[in-house]
């Protein structure tokens, strides 16, 4: 979490392009982001499950079946990180 933390502060830095100063937009005004259940379940309903797994290493077909299980849970987890 400190990785992205870092991408979205107001001081520049070599190792990002996503700060405030460097690109022009001012991320401490910006509204969080909400990611509600309905959002979850729709994403995940249309995964392609025939494409290989991503960089968390869950294959597409998993999420696609458990799809019930985490709409709940996600968004929760996906606020208390911001």
């Amino acid at each position: 979490m400190t990785f992205f933390a870092s991408v979205f502060n107001s001081k520049c830095s070599s190792h990002t392009t996503q700060d405030a100063d460097c690109n022009g937009r001012d991320w401490e005004d910006e509204e969080p982001l909400t990611v509600g259940g309905n959002q979850v379940r729709d994403h995940l309903r249309n995964q392609e499950v025939h494409k290989s797994m991503g960089p968390d290493e869950v294959h597409p077909w998993v999420l696609r079946e458990i799809v019930d299980e985490v709409t709940k849970p996600l968004p929760i987890i996906f606020e208390k990180l911001q």
